[in-house]
């Protein structure tokens, strides 16, 4: 359990990735947008009153004194706007917000100055009669006379808490917005991986990248259906087997356990009783050899190979020849042997020799009366080349693929005659693949 919990959802880290990002790029999205609005609104705000700044220049311009020009605003209704009129040398003439003669000389002013150099002139600025942020606009009237409007600028905090239900709302739809986008595309994104069809990875329209992947799997896929096939085949090879062993053991145990008990009852003449013995031994060697035969089979499926070691393959068929020169002369056949004695190998000697013993036995048995076995060994590319020919009657080529299968026989009166196990070539077929 502790380790599944670790485990990392690919589905989730796509998820917040998306929703983060998605919600990132909505609230910078958002506040460039708040910054852009409050731009825009302090520009126009300032376009707006050195617009009402002209247009107050241009109405008192035609007055003949300083003063008929302040009674004439003082006449104007102002609304939250402050309102100045400044003489040409600085002294302020009218201020609707405080007493002119309490007021500073205001020539040096900023918008003042500016004024009267370029005609009209906003600037921001901190007011000190008025203790905070000031937007002024100011007009030059003419002489150096000097109109000016002033107006309280809302801060970025301010503006921002004015728009804080609005604010507010716009980050809970982007919020949900977010997590609704985000679920989309992690659903897109990861529906190609949760649609793969691993019985056939190749087959998927999947994302390039995951393409060395699903080779991989379609490999490791093909490897495992090849070793169940094979498990698949090895089973039933061993069944097969076992079911041809209880029934090549069966005969020989019947014909032993019937002349047991002929002998056993006193049926059999006391003259025929070594004639019996004789066939219980013949019967008893033939068990012999096959259990011999099935347990070679048995220690080549189980082996593991072993060191492989510099093999006189002169030398190792002499000596299999030799130990079959007792069954060659009880058949009247001939063991010719035609060997190249610089051929060297590498690999198991045991084996190697048992499967040489096999092939010549095969072809004294198998071999007419007076017959010739020829035991060969040459180079070839290379290569080490033994061949065992024989002057039997031959294998049918319909039979010829068969003939190294475990307990096939093309004759199987003529196989129990010569004490054939039908294991032989079964086991040389074995020593070859897994010394070749």
């Amino acid at each position: 359990m502790a380790g599944s919990s670790r485990r990392k959802s690919l589905a989730g880290r796509i998820f917040w990735v998306l929703f983060l990002f998605s919600l990132a790029v909505a609230v910078a999205a958002t506040v460039a947008a708040t910054a852009l609005s409050f731009s825009v609104y302090e520009r126009d705000a300032e376009q707006i009153l050195l617009a009402q700044a002209s247009s107050y220049a241009e109405l008192i311009e035609d007055k003949r004194s300083e003063d008929a020009m302040a009674a004439s605003l003082a006449e104007l209704p102002f609304v939250e706007t402050r309102c100045t009129l400044i003489a040409a040398d600085g002294t302020v003439v009218f201020d609707n917000y405080a007493d002119p003669a309490s007021m500073d000389n205001h020539a040096q002013r900023e918008e003042v100055s500016a004024a009267k150099e370029s005609g009209k002139v906003a600037v921001m600025r901190r007011s000190e009669t008025m203790g905070s942020d000031t937007l002024y606009a100011a007009a030059l009237v003419r002489d150096g006379i000097v109109v000016r409007l002033a107006e309280t600028r809302t801060s970025l905090a301010s503006f921002l808490g004015g728009l804080s239900w609005q604010l507010a709302a716009t980050l809970v739809i982007i919020f949900l917005m977010s997590l609704l986008v985000a679920h989309g595309l992690t659903v897109l994104i990861t529906r190609p991986l949760r649609e793969l069809d691993l019985s056939r990875p190749l087959d998927n329209d999947a994302y390039q990248e995951l393409q060395p992947l699903l080779q991989r799997v379609d490999a490791q896929r093909s490897e495992l259906e090849e070793q169940n096939h094979e498990l698949e085949q090895a089973v039933a090879l061993r069944r097969e087997f076992t079911g041809n062993v209880s029934h090549e053991m069966k005969s020989p145990l019947q014909v032993i356990g019937g002349y047991a008990e002929l002998m056993e009852s006193g049926m059999v003449a006391p003259e025929d009783v070594p004639r019996f013995a004789g066939l219980i031994r013949s019967e008893s060697q033939a068990m012999r050899e096959l259990i011999d035969d099935v347990l070679s089979l048995s220690r080549l499926d189980e082996r593991a190979e072993g060191s492989r070691v510099p093999i006189d393959l002169e030398g190792l068929c002499r000596r299999s020849a030799q130990r079959l020169e007792a069954a060659a002369s009880e058949r009247g056949v001939s063991v010719r042997l035609l060997l190249r004695r610089d051929i060297e190998v590498l690999g198991d000697p045991a084996m190697i020799e048992q499967m040489v013993y096999n092939l010549v036995s095969n072809a004294i048995k198998y071999n007419r009366e007076g017959g010739l076995v020829l035991l060969q060994l040459e180079s070839d590319a290379g290569s080490a080349l033994i061949s065992v020919e024989d002057e039997g009657p031959g294998i049918p080529e319909e039979l010829r693929e068969r003939v190294f299968e475990r307990f096939f026989r093309i004759d199987a009166s003529r196989s129990r005659d010569t004490g054939g196990t039908g294991l032989g070539l079964a086991i040389v077929k074995h020593v070859a693949e897994s010394q070749g």
